[in-house]
């Protein structure tokens, strides 16, 4: 139990702590690390969850006993032999908020791809019944709408979707831009990546870490956007449009311009950020996914030192 407990409590720990340095880092870096970032530390949560939960549940703790026997005379006091009615309690209680979480995230996906496909074929019948015969890969749906609209959808058949009342306010080269922008959603898989944060979001909301993530991966793909459409039709003519398309968004499953915080994102666009280095995406997303079993082994050698004499 005592390695179940350590690695349940670090998974926690990370959890409750790891939003701030996550959104510290995020301000510093290019947003699609910081995007890969959060997810993979949210994924390491999940999985030191469920281990932890396994080796409570299995039959004499899985490999626990193994790992803790050269310290069991250190930690004789507290071993779980002492205690025999703890274990089925404490195995039982975690076996439950598991499986709890389990069910959460398949009804939260199913719910989400339900609605997904929904909102699709809605869009796909207006663009046939359009007649827009666009030969590129990623069409562009407009919509008589006087509200300044542009927004993305992904999926198997991504497509844009915007208003005429967008290009009747904007200047060629800020729709070009808000159209880059859109684009680059498609093109950066931003719609599966917020939606697996959704997901997860939706699993341990008790946790920090789990309740801020959907809209920081929600913002960061903003951001990994703009950065995009700047790139490639430059800064003012976004920043421009950014400023004209205040109120318009579009349906909750997809990426609107108009999403995010666009204080932040405009900022983001007068400072700028550069790309990080391979080596230090791949070392950061690899210490966010093992920083539970890793803060686990600390809290194992911390206690076996506390109690050797």
């Amino acid at each position: 139990m005592i390695l179940a407990a350590a690695l349940l409590l670090g998974t926690l720990a990370v959890a409750w702590w790891s939003p701030v340095p996550l959104s510290r880092l995020a301000a510093r870096i290019d947003p699609g690390t910081a995007i890969a970032w959060w997810l993979l530390t949210a994924a390491g949560v999940a999985a030191g969850t469920i281990a932890g939960v396994l080796v409570l549940v299995l039959p004499g703790h899985g490999p626990a006993d193994a790992v803790v026997g050269l310290l069991h005379d250190c930690w004789s006091a507290l071993d779980h032999d002492d205690l025999p009615g703890l274990d089925p309690l404490v195995g039982t209680v975690a076996g439950t908020v598991l499986a709890t979480a389990t069910g959460r995230l398949a009804l939260a996906s199913l719910r989400r791809r339900r609605r997904r496909h929904v909102l699709h074929r809605r869009h796909l019948t207006a663009l046939r019944l359009a007649g827009t015969r666009d030969p590129r890969p990623l069409p562009t749906l407009w919509l008589p709408e006087e509200q300044p609209i542009a927004y993305s959808l992904g999926g198997r058949r991504p497509l844009v979707v915007a208003s005429e009342g967008l290009a009747a306010r904007l200047t060629d080269r800020e729709l070009r831009a808000v159209l880059a922008h859109e684009r680059a959603h498609v093109h950066g898989r931003h719609h599966l990546l917020t939606g697996c944060a959704e997901v997860l979001g939706r699993t341990l909301r008790f946790l920090p870490l789990m309740r801020e993530l959907p809209g920081a991966t929600r913002l960061l793909a903003e951001l990994a956007a703009d950065r995009a459409a700047a790139e490639q039709c430059g800064r003012e003519p976004l920043r421009s449009a950014l400023r004209t398309i205040k109120a318009g968004d579009g349906p909750r499953r997809a990426l609107a311009m108009a999403g995010g915080d666009a204080a932040i994102r405009l900022s983001r666009l007068d400072s700028g950020s550069s790309p990080a280095p391979r080596l230090m995406t791949v070392a950061g997303g690899l210490a966010a996914f093992f920083a539970p079993p890793a803060l686990a082994a600390v809290l194992l050698l911390a206690t076996g030192f506390v109690g050797c004499p």
